[in-house]
C-alpha cells in the first residue's frame, strides 16, 4: 500500500526543488552540472520496451531539457570547459555540459537531430572495440529473452537457475519494471559470468527476432563528431568494470588502448574518459589521470569549484524523473 504521507510530501518537494534549487539561484562560485544520458528513443520504437526505465529519455523530453537548461545555465562543451579551467580562464558560475554514455545507435538516430535543432554541444563516450559490431549489452539480451518467453529455458542452466523463483513467476508479457527487477538481481554477478551463461544457452536462437545493432558504426560515430557539436571520449574498449577483477594488463588495455583506437579511427585527440558503471579502483584512476585530461563518474552531484577533473560527478536523467519541466528542474537541483 502506498504511503499517503509520502505521496503528499514528494510532489511538494519536487515543486520546491524545481523553483528554489541551486540551478535557479545566483552563484558566486564556479559550478559545473554534467548531465548523463544513455538511450534516446521514442515510446513507439520497439527497442523502448526492451530497455530498463532508468536508461531512457524520449527525443521530446531531450529537446525540452536542452531548452530548459539554456534558461538557467551557460551550456558548455565538457572538453572546452576543462581546457579553459586548466588555463585559469574565467568560467561561468553556472555551467552545464551534456554527456551520452556507450555510443548507442539511437543517439545517432534521435539525439543528434535534437542537438542540431537546439545547437547544443555534447560529449559522447564510446566503447571503442564494440563500435560497428553486433555486440549487445547483457541487460538488453536478458530483456529480449524474457520478452520472447525464454525464462523457462533459461532456468535449466545452473547460472540462471539461481533466480528460478523470480523467473518462474514472470507473466507471459513482462513489463519494463519487471524486466528491470530481474536485471537488478543479475547485477550482483560479474559481466563475464553472465555473458558465459548466455553463450552456453545460445541466446540468439531463443530470441523471437534478431536484434538491431545496439551501438552505432564508425561512420555514424564520425558523423556525430563531424557535426561540430559532439566530442568523442573513451568508455573503455569493452565496457568492463575497472575493478580489482581486472589485472594491470587488462586495465591498461581498457583505458589506454581504447584511446588509441578512437584516435586512429576518428583522427582527433581523445581527452575525456568515462568509467563504466562508475566502478574503478585506485590503479585505474592513476592510469586515467596519466592519459586523459578529465573523467566522469556516475556519482550524483554538482561540481563546485573543482580542482581535480578525473572524478567529476553527474546527474543522471531518464524519462520517469524528467518528462515534465518541473520534474527536470527538480532533478537539476540535486535534491530529488
Amino acid at each position: 500500500m502506498a504511503n499517503p504521507l509520502k505521496s503528499l510530501i514528494k510532489p511538494a518537494l519536487i515543486s520546491f526543488a524545481s523553483q528554489f534549487g541551486p540551478h535557479i539561484r545566483h552563484s558566486r562560485q564556479e559550478k559545473l552540472w554534467v548531465l548523463m544520458y544513455h538511450r534516446i528513443l521514442p515510446a513507439t520504437d520497439s527497442r523502448f520496451q526492451q530497455e530498463e526505465p532508468g536508461m531512457l529519455v524520449t527525443p521530446d523530453s531531450l529537446a525540452m531539457h536542452l531548452r530548459e537548461i539554456k534558461k538557467h545555465f551557460e551550456v558548455v562543451s565538457l572538453g572546452d570547459w576543462v581546457k579553459a579551467k586548466e588555463k585559469g580562464e574565467k568560467l561561468p558560475t553556472k555551467a552545464c555540459a551534456i554527456t551520452f554514455d556507450d555510443g548507442w545507435l539511437d543517439n545517432f538516430e534521435f539525439a543528434l537531430p535534437v542537438l542540431k535543432a537546439e545547437s547544443t554541444p555534447a560529449t559522447l563516450f564510446a566503447v571503442a572495440e564494440k563500435i560497428g559490431t553486433e555486440f549487445q549489452f547483457w541487460p538488453n539480451i536478458i530483456a529480449m529473452l524474457l520478452l520472447s518467453g525464454a525464462n523457462k529455458t533459461m532456468c535449466k542452466h545452473p547460472f540462471f537457475n539461481q533466480l528460478a523463483s523470480q523467473l518462474d513467476n514472470l507473466p507471459k508479457h513482462p513489463n519494463r519494471d519487471q524486466l528491470a527487477n530481474i536485471i537488478l538481481q543479475l547485477k550482483q554477478f560479474s559481466d563475464k559470468d553472465i555473458f558465459d551463461a548466455l553463450a552456453e544457452i545460445n541466446w540468439q536462437e531463443l530470441c523471437a527476432e534478431k536484434p538491431l545493432p545496439a551501438l552505432m558504426d564508425w561512420a555514424q560515430l564520425k558523423a556525430m563528431q563531424d557535426s561540430g557539436l559532439v566530442e568523442i571520449g573513451s568508455h573503455t574498449c569493452t565496457h568492463r568494470r575497472l575493478t580489482n577483477a581486472l589485472n594491470t594488463e587488462d586495465l591498461r588495455h581498457e583505458i589506454i588502448t581504447s584511446k588509441t583506437i578512437l584516435e586512429e579511427r576518428l583522427h582527433k585527440p581523445v581527452n575525456l574518459f568515462c568509467f563504466p558503471n562508475g566502478d574503478y579502483n585506485s590503479e585505474a584512476l592513476v592510469l586515467v589521470k596519466e592519459h586523459y585530461q578529465a573523467a566522469v563518474t556516475t556519482r550524483r552531484g554538482i561540481n563546485v569549484t573543482p580542482k581535480e577533473f578525473h572524478e567529476l560527478t553527474r546527474i543522471g536523467l531518464h524519462d520517469e524523473v524528467s518528462h515534465t519541466k518541473a520534474l527536470f528542474r527538480s532533478r537539476l537541483s540535486g535534491w530529488v
